[in-house]
């Protein structure tokens, strides 16, 4: 069989012979020819990757975002990406013919793996720009039954009640690339649909194990796909043993396995503050601070990090977005954090930072930032 034949043959087994790219219809014939113009510099990676999976491609290069260190590229075989699919497909209950909505930015894998799903597994596939509010522009009578988005999406869904009657419909939502708030968790429990969390990164091809976060039976741990199991090293760090990979993976995230093999993520190692000797986790004082933070009426974007000290080596720092903010909403964010008791975990400083980087899949780029305010005069407060 050659070549030719073998792309074509492909086409006719996908049980959709086009797919929606931002509301207008392709053919798949079309996307081998290469005969699609594109609307912008979003569609191209999907409708690229669509034609290297259907022309049957072998190997598959990924690029990280960077959001836990300098960029890197990871390169996977065909049917890694398949068997990674096919275990997230069958943990969710889907089926042939249920809709897949891509609105994730398709240069990554979170974008990607979301396409090899729809294209393995013979779902509807409908693919938009990623935007705040993947809804907005959706058509009325448009139903999908998955989709996975970031927490800035899933938030910005769930906080208008208009959106509610689709999102419970849906079979299953993943929600990943960093923790979900605390507010949008508790908003999330008016909703029916299964909304699950992920836990996974560019070296694992997306998640590799999920947690409900709503409904009844949502859990604080994360349970691992099939074939992967998970240990923890002596920094008390994550160790992935999965049957897609050659080798366990050592990870930089901390957490903790349960005797049932289900884990709970901690932190990150790499963020973890020394601050004159004692080591505490940002993640852990974020949480906090949420309960604290979450009563104010204007939107607040933070994070928790270390800034060089001589005394100390580290001490405790708020980072804060200061766009938008007035200054009585920065006097009320001093009060409240000024009435936390005394503790090592207690930010010591705030730093307003007028440059609030994001990185390309949407992070908030904490290094960037934190380097950004160590390297200038930026705006500190020293804190009681």
């Amino acid at each position: 069989m050659n070549a030719t034949s073998k792309r074509f043959n492909f086409v006719r087994v996908y049980s959709f012979p086009s797919i929606q790219l931002n509301h207008r219809e392709v053919l798949l014939d079309a996307i081998l020819r290469q005969s699609i113009q594109f609307k912008n510099d979003t569609e191209q990676p999907a409708v690229e990757f669509i034609k290297d999976w259907i022309s049957g491609k072998e190997m598959f290069a990924f690029q990280t975002s960077g959001s836990t260190g300098t960029p890197k590229q990871f390169t996977f075989a065909r049917w890694q990406l398949q068997q990674s699919a096919a275990r997230t497909v069958k943990a969710l209950g889907l089926t042939a013919g249920d809709q897949a909505l891509v609105c994730l930015n398709t240069r990554y894998v979170a974008g990607k793996m979301m396409l090899v799903r729809a294209l393995k597994h013979n779902l509807g596939l409908t693919i938009i720009d990623p935007t705040a509010n993947p809804f907005e522009t959706l058509p009325t009578g448009y139903q999908p039954d998955f989709m996975a988005v970031v927490p800035l999406q899933l938030a910005t869904l769930s906080e208008n009640p208009e959106n509610h009657p689709r999102l419970n419909q849906m079979k299953a939502i993943l929600v990943g690339g960093a923790p979900v708030s605390l507010s949008t968790v508790n908003k999330l429990q008016e909703l029916k649909c299964p909304i699950y969390e992920t836990y996974g990164m560019t070296e694992t091809l997306s998640n590799i194990a999920i947690r409900l976060i709503n409904t009844p039976s949502k859990s604080h741990r994360f349970t691992p796909l099939e074939h992967v199991q998970v240990r923890t090293d002596q920094r008390s760090c994550l160790v992935i043993h999965d049957s897609i990979q050659k080798e366990p993976l050592i990870t930089n995230d901390i957490g903790e396995v349960h005797s049932n093999g289900t884990f709970t993520w901690l932190g990150r190692f790499d963020n973890v503050i020394n601050t004159g000797g004692i080591k505490v986790h940002p993640e852990k004082i974020e949480q906090v601070l949420e309960e604290l933070l979450s009563q104010f009426k204007f939107t607040l974007n933070y994070f928790v990090g270390p800034l060089p000290d001589d005394r100390f080596g580290q001490i405790v720092t708020l980072f804060i977005d200061k766009n938008e903010l007035l200054p009585e909403n920065i006097d009320s964010i001093l009060a409240k954090i000024n009435s936390l008791p005394s503790s090592p975990e207690k930010p010591k400083k705030i730093a307003l930072a007028r440059n609030w980087r994001l990185t390309e899949t949407g992070k908030t780029d904490r290094k960037r930032i934190i380097s950004t305010v160590s390297g200038s005069a930026a705006e500190l407060l020293t804190l009681s």
